[in-house]
């Protein structure tokens, strides 16, 4: 088997597992049966578990801040839309499995600092728009970070527990767009 189908295998497992368990309870070996590989395998792969986290997020192998920043968006408001409108696809559809990740990473300070790495894209993206603004804040990096902070916390009580209301996506694109219209105005 090819090491890419291999580690294909490996992460739809672990996505597979953590639908119903958190990610403090996922081992190697429970992984590594669920792809049905030997348990060598993952460690040519990956260092521990770990270090696998940042690569479960939906968006890993082509990340939503990179897809923004190649549309060639230009005005503010349309990268926020943009941004957005990926922010809510990617929680809605993978809600689960993103609040699987958030706990193991507010549990594990290795999950974390691994998955901080993921965050850098997005926090330069922010407060890039926030610099921008007419009436930027003060402190647009620690703004960037609230915000961050903000939308995870409200898209994961919204799709976390993987059952939202059918109208959820729109509320919450409408919700964020507000947001967004007030911080740039």
């Amino acid at each position: 088997m090819s090491a890419d189908r291999a580690r294909g295998r490996i992460l739809a497992a672990a996505r597979a597992l953590l639908a119903d368990r958190p990610f403090s309870e996922l081992t190697v070996g429970a992984l590594m049966a669920e792809a049905d590989l030997a348990r060598t395998v993952f460690y040519r792969h990956f260092e521990d578990l770990p270090s696998l986290a940042p690569e479960l997020l939906p968006d890993a192998d082509d990340p939503l801040v990179d897809r923004v920043l190649r549309s060639g968006l230009q005005p503010p408001a349309e990268v926020v839309r943009e941004m957005v409108d990926g922010l809510v696809a990617v929680f809605s559809e993978h809600g689960r499995l993103l609040r699987a990740i958030d706990d193991a990473a507010r549990q594990d300070p290795a999950v974390a600092e691994r998955l901080e790495g993921a965050l850098v894209g997005p926090r330069a993206l922010i407060e890039r728009l926030l610099r921008a603004a007419p009436n930027p804040p003060a402190q647009p990096a620690e703004s960037a970070r609230l915000l961050m902070a903000t939308h995870r916390a409200y898209l994961l009580d919204t799709f976390g527990a993987g059952v939202a209301p059918q109208d959820a996506p729109a509320q919450a694109r409408a919700a964020l767009l507000a947001l967004w219209e007030r911080l740039l105005a």
